[in-house]
C-alpha cells in the first residue's frame, strides 16, 4: 500500500505550542464558516485557511474567551475538503497539528496519490469523438467538457465513480483512514463539537426515468402540475452534534409521464415552455409541462412520502462530495430542462457570435443538435449528475434511476459561496437576534468577477426580483450562469460591483484579498430558510488562483500539483492573514512562527489554464 503508515506519519506533526494573547469575551459574535466551489484549489485552500482558524482558536478551539465557528458550510471542490477534515481523524490531525510545511507536503502526497487513478486514461471519447474535436475550436465551456470525456468514458461515464476513486485512492495511500463513512453525528470529530458542518447542493426541477421511458416533474404542490419547477432547488445536508439532516426538511413530489422512447430530444415536448436562454419577462419558478402522451393526463403523482430519500437517508461521505460537486451535472441528459438550459446557452452563443459566418452557425447549431439528440437516445452521460438513489457505498452497484429517485448537481447552481443556507442553518439553531460574523472563502479563478458575492445584495441584476424568486444571473466568469435560479439575495442593503472591488485589500506575500463589508441585515427569502432581522458582519477572501477548476488526468494532476502545494503553504504561513482574520472576529492576533520558510512568498501558483 502506497505511502500507508509509514508515510502517514511524517504528517501527523504536532507544532510547537503557541501562546494565545488573552480576549475578551464581551461583544463577540458566532461565527459562519463558508466555502465557494473551484475543484481541487478550493479543497487545498480550505485546508490551509482551517489551519489558520484553528492556531487563531476559533475553529473547534471550544475556548471561551474567543468567538468560535458555529456552521462551516462548503460546497463542491470545498465539500472534499469538509467531508475528510470532519468525518477522518487523521485527515484533520494531518492539517490542524502540523505547520505550513507539512500542511504542503500532505498536499503534495495527496495529489500524488490522487494522481494514480487517472494515469494512462486512452483519450476515447467514445461516441462523443465529435463532440471532443469541436473542444478543440470552441469556447473554454465545450472546451472543458472535452477535457472531461475520456476520463468520464474511462469511469464508465459516471463522475461518481471519479470521486469514489479519489478518496479510495488518497484515503488509503495518504491518511491510512479508508473508511467510507457516513455522514453522521456519530462520525463527526468531537474535535468539532459545537461546529454544524453542512453541504450545499441543488436539486434538479425534473429527471427521467430512461428504462421505464418516463420523466418526473417535481412541484411545489404535487397535485397541481402547474406549479412544476424549473430551477433547480437549494438543499444542504447539516451534521451537528446529535442530529443530521436535511435543509430545508421537507421535500418536493412530482408529477410522471410517459416518454415517446422513439422521439428526439429536439423534436420532444419534455422541456416546452420551459425557460430558456434569454429568458422572457414571463419566465418564472413554475411551468405546467407538455409531454408525449395522447392523453392530458399524468401516469400517476407521487407525493413527497412516495419520493426515495437521498441515499437512503444516511449518506457516505463520498455520496454526499459527489452530490455537492457534479459540476458539469448539466450535459447529463436525463436532467432534461436542466440539459435544455445549459445548451441554449451554447446555441445563443452560436447565433450571436462575430467570428462564424452564417453557414459556419448553421453548420455547428446542426452538430449541437445531434449531441442533444445523441446524448438523449443512448443516456451516455447520465450519471454526470447524481441520482438520489445510490445507497451502497461503491457507485458501480448503483441501480437504474426509478420514476421516484431525486437527481442532484453542484450546490454552485443554487448559490456558489455557499452562504444563504449556512445562515439559515444557524438562524435554526440559535435564532436572529444575535449579530454574527460571515467569513465566505470565495475560491475564485484569478480572471473571476464577484457576481456570486453580489448576488447576495440589492444590484442592478436583481432589481425588480424579490428574493427567492426567478432570476437567471450572470455567472463568475463571461457569460450567463449556466441556468436560471432562485434569487439568493438575503441582504437588504444595496452593493455594486464596483463599491465591492474597492474593499478589497491584498493579503502580504500572498495571491489572496481580503474585504471587509459594511454590516448587512438579512431580509427574508423562503427558498433558502432566511429570515429577515439578523446583522451580519461579512469578511470575503477571495484566492485569485491561477489553478484551474479541471485538475484532472494525470499530466495535468502533475502540473498543478506544485501550485497546490504553493497554494497551500502560503495561505498556512501568512501572518497578514492571520492578523486579518483576528482583527474582523475581534481577537488578538497569534504567531506563525511555525511555518515553511519556503512558503515567505506563499500562495503564488504555478497551475495551468
Amino acid at each position: 500500500m502506497f505511502f500507508a503508515k509509514q508515510a502517514t506519519s511524517a504528517f501527523f506533526i504536532t507544532a510547537a505550542a503557541t501562546t494565545l494573547a488573552p480576549a475578551s469575551a464581551q461583544n463577540q459574535n458566532d461565527i459562519i464558516w463558508t466555502g465557494s466551489g473551484g475543484g481541487w484549489r478550493a479543497m487545498v485552500a480550505q485546508s490551509a485557511y482551517a489551519q489558520v482558524y484553528s492556531k487563531l482558536g476559533i475553529l473547534g478551539g471550544h475556548d471561551d474567551t474567543k468567538p468560535q465557528i458555529k456552521v462551516m458550510a462548503d460546497t463542491s471542490g470545498s465539500s472534499w475538503f469538509s467531508s475528510q477534515f470532519a468525518f477522518s481523524q487523521n485527515y484533520f490531525n494531518a492539517v490542524v497539528n502540523g505547520n505550513a510545511t507539512s500542511l504542503g507536503q500532505f498536499t503534495k502526497a495527496w495529489m500524488d496519490a490522487y494522481a494514480t487513478t487517472q494515469s494512462n486514461i486512452p483519450n476515447n471519447c467514445d461516441i462523443l469523438q465529435e463532440l471532443c474535436d469541436m473542444g478543440a475550436s470552441t469556447g473554454p465551456a465545450l472546451s472543458q467538457i472535452a477535457t472531461l470525456i475520456p476520463l468520464a468514458v474511462y469511469y464508465n461515464r459516471s463522475w461518481p465513480e471519479i470521486v469514489y476513486a479519489m478518496y479510495n485512492a488518497t484515503s488509503t495511500m495518504v491518511y491510512d483512514d479508508p473508511n467510507m463513512v457516513r455522514v453522521r453525528s456519530s462520525e463527526k470529530l468531537v474535535d468539532l463539537s459545537g461546529v454544524d458542518i453542512c453541504f450545499h447542493t441543488s436539486l434538479l426541477p425534473n429527471a427521467r426515468a430512461r428504462d421505464a421511458d418516463t420523466i418526473t416533474y417535481l412541484a411545489k404542490d404535487y397535485t397541481n402540475v402547474s406549479s412544476s419547477y424549473t430551477v433547480p432547488l437549494p438543499y444542504d445536508y447539516c451534521v451537528g452534534d446529535t442530529e443530521t439532516e436535511w435543509l430545508p426538511s421537507s421535500w418536493p413530489g412530482g408529477n410522471v409521464y410517459n416518454l415517446d422512447k422513439n422521439a428526439s430530444f429536439t423534436s420532444s415536448n419534455v422541456v416546452k415552455g420551459f425557460p430558456m436562454f434569454p429568458a422572457k419577462e414571463s419566465d418564472g419558478l413554475y411551468v405546467t409541462p407538455e409531454h408525449d402522451k395522447d392523453s392530458d393526463e399524468t401516469i400517476v403523482s407521487l407525493s413527497p412520502a412516495e419520493m426515495s430519500l437521498p441515499f437512503g437517508n444516511d449518506p457516505t461521505v463520498v455520496q454526499i462530495s459527489v452530490a455537492a460537486s457534479s459540476t458539469v451535472g448539466y450535459i447529463s441528459e436525463e436532467l432534461a430542462s436542466y440539459f435544455a438550459q445549459y445548451f441554449s446557452i451554447q446555441d445563443y452563443g452560436i447565433q450571436h457570435s462575430s467570428s462564424l459566418t452564417e453557414v459556419q452557425k448553421v453548420e455547428l447549431k446542426t452538430v449541437v443538435n445531434k449531441l442533444q439528440d445523441l446524448l438523449w437516445s443512448t443516456g451516455f452521460l447520465a450519471n454526470a449528475a447524481t441520482m438520489s438513489g445510490w445507497t451502497e457505498p461503491n457507485p458501480r452497484t448503483m441501480p437504474p434511476a426509478a420514476e421516484s429517485n431525486y437527481w442532484f448537481t453542484d450546490g454552485g447552481y443554487t448559490d456558489g459561496p455557499a452562504a444563504a443556507q449556512a445562515i439559515a442553518r444557524y438562524q435554526q439553531r440559535y435564532g436572529t437576534s444575535n449579530p454574527i460574523k460571515l467569513i465566505i472563502s470565495n475560491q475564485n479563478y484569478y480572471t473571476d468577477n464577484n457576481n456570486n458575492i453580489i448576488d447576495y445584495f440589492s444590484y442592478s441584476g436583481n432589481e425588480g426580483v424579490e428574493p427567492g424568486a426567478f432570476i437567471w444571473p450572470m455567472g463568475v466568469g463571461e457569460g450567463p450562469q449556466t441556468n436560471p435560479q432562485m434569487s439568493k439575495q438575503i441582504f437588504g442593503e444595496a452593493m455594486s460591483a464596483e463599491e465591492l472591488s474597492g474593499l478589497f485589500e491584498p493579503v502580504s506575500g500572498t495571491n489572496l484579498t481580503m474585504a471587509v463589508l459594511p454590516v448587512a441585515t438579512t431580509v427574508d427569502n423562503e427558498p433558502f430558510g432566511v429570515k429577515a432581522g439578523q446583522q451580519v458582519s461579512i469578511a470575503v477572501i477571495n484566492l485569485n488562483s491561477n489553478i484551474p477548476t479541471f485538475v484532472v488526468t494525470e499530466k495535468v494532476i502533475q502540473a498543478a500539483t506544485p501550485g497546490l502545494v504553493s497554494l497551500a503553504e502560503g495561505i498556512a504561513s501568512s501572518q497578514d492573514l492571520s492578523d486579518k482574520v483576528a482583527a474582523f472576529v475581534g481577537i488578538a492576533s497569534t504567531t506563525t512562527a511555525a511555518t515553511a520558510t519556503t512558503a515567505a512568498a506563499g500562495g503564488g501558483d504555478s497551475g495551468n489554464e
